[in-house]
Parts: structure tokens; C-alpha cells; sequence
């Protein structure tokens, strides 16, 4: 269980953390722990049988009645956008949590979403935990905050590409989905950013995520084209000026859905 050690020694981090969150997203941040809790319940414990309270066989004993085994275990890999902030519940709101709805009945979901986290710290913060719970869908969304927070293209490239290596080594059979950066000009939060120099910096860090997606053969969810819709609905994005709100999740929902279904059928 040393990965969900490293989750809880980031939870630590978070709470001096001052990067992409806004005021109302620390409060959902502190929640974090209760979070984690689940995920090392979900993790830990899946295995264990449900002992079905006060039934007791002809003998005497409890009787013990196994856990449906579920359909589909998907886990999100990801930042503040893949945890939720930004909604009023990220754990009912967060996009993952509406792919999971979509994809049917059956579905357990692990999240890993932490706010201001960046690939090369996921490595060995959310990899372990998503390995541990034997996948069979993984999303990965990390781009946003090594951009934002000027991470060398290189070393960025370096870790995604080991990051989809080491689960595709490890979760042989896992469907994987990466998403690129959205066009990050479009939000408030970046109205006063040189538009021109980022969107030159997007544009290379899609192009470098495009080559490694090509290369492990995974599928891409390009946000920055499907995103463009934000223009004309304003609506969709957070008081925060950065984050989506529940609706826009919804719609980022929709859109890796659609993916998936274009693969799938």
C-alpha cells in the first residue's frame, strides 16, 4: 500500500498548496483525506467479503455473502479538474463521475484527482493506486498545471510518455484515454496572459502529447478542438475564472464519452 502512503503525504502538501485553486476549491481540498480513506477502503479491502448483518446460518454462524464484483473498474488520473473543483460536490460532480454514470450500471469508479498536481509527481503519487486497483478503463487528463507552472516541455513529454508506459506494462488489458490542453485562452482567468505566447506553448505541448499518444497507441480526447464550444457558453466554466462548474464537466464528460463510443462500436 505504499501508494496510498504517497496520497496521503500529498494531502499533507495540499494544505500549503496556493497554485490553480480557487478560495472555494481549498474547502472541497480539505475534504481530500475523506476521500482518500474511501480509495484505501476501495483498494485495500475490495476483496473482502460483506458479512450480511444479523443473519446467521442453521449452525449458528454468520453468514458471508460476497461483494458483486463489478463490471468495469475505471480509474481517472488527473488534477484539480479530474477531482472536481469548481462544483459543489466533486465527488457526484466531477466529470469522471458523469463518464462513469454514462458508461452504465456496474461501474466503480477511483478517482485520483488531486488538485495541483503535475505528471512527474503522479508517478509516484497516483500510479501505484491506480495499478492496484487492476483498471479496465484509465483516463489520464495531467497537462494544465506543468503548462501553467512552466514544467520544460521535455520533462513533461519524458513523464507522460513513462507514465503510459508503466501502465500499459502493468494493466496489459486497460482501454487508455489521454486528453490534451484545452485552449486555455478562452478563460478569464487568462484574459491579462499574452494569448499569443500560450497558445504557442499549448500548441507544443499538444503536438508532444499527439506524438506519445500515437506512439503507445492509446486514444487522444483533443480538448482543445472539442473545448472551443466554451467561446459561445460562458456558462460552463466556474466562478473561479478557470475551472468548469457541474455543467461544464458534464459537457467534458460528454465529449470523452463520445470517444469511446467511436472506438468501441
Amino acid at each position: 500500500m505504499d501508494g496510498l502512503a504517497n496520497l496521503f503525504r500529498w494531502r499533507r502538501r495540499l494544505r500549503t498548496h496556493k497554485g490553480h485553486c480557487s478560495g472555494s476549491a481549498k474547502f472541497f481540498v480539505s475534504l481530500y483525506t475523506v476521500l482518500l480513506f474511501s480509495i484505501s477502503c476501495l483498494v485495500g479491502c475490495a476483496s473482502i467479503p460483506a458479512i450480511s448483518g444479523g443473519q446467521q446460518t442453521s449452525t449458528g454462524s454468520l453468514s458471508i455473502q460476497q461483494t458483486p464484483k463489478a463490471r468495469l473498474t475505471y480509474v481517472a488520473i488527473g488534477a484539480s479538474d479530474t477531482f472536481g473543483i469548481g462544483t459543489d460536490d466533486p465527488p457526484t460532480q466531477s466529470w469522471p463521475s458523469d463518464l462513469a454514470s454514462k458508461l452504465g450500471s456496474g461501474v466503480h469508479l477511483v478517482n485520483l484527482g488531486i488538485p495541483g498536481i503535475h505528471v512527474h509527481e503522479a508517478l509516484s503519487v497516483e500510479l501505484p493506486v491506480a495499478l492496484d486497483t487492476h483498471p479496465d478503463l484509465i483516463t489520464v487528463w495531467l497537462a494544465v498545471n506543468d503548462l501553467a507552472d512552466n514544467v520544460p516541455l521535455d520533462s513533461y513529454s519524458h513523464d507522460l510518455d513513462l507514465l503510459l508506459s508503466r501502465l500499459q506494462s502493468a494493466a496489459t488489458y486497460a482501454q487508455i484515454v489521454v486528453a490534451n490542453v484545452p485552449d486555455l485562452t478562452l478563460l478569464p482567468r487568462f484574459r491579462s496572459t499574452n494569448t499569443e505566447e500560450l497558445q504557442t506553448t499549448i500548441a507544443a505541448y499538444n503536438v508532444s502529447i499527439a506524438t506519445i499518444v500515437q506512439r503507445h497507441h492509446v486514444l487522444l480526447v483533443d480538448l482543445y478542438q472539442q473545448w472551443r464550444e466554451l467561446a459561445s457558453h460562458p456558462e460552463y466554466i466556474s466562478s473561479d475564472g478557470f475551472h468548469p462548474n457541474a455543467l461544464g464537466y458534464t459537457r467534458v464528460a460528454e465529449i470523452f464519452y463520445q470517444v469511446l463510443q467511436r472506438h468501441n462500436s
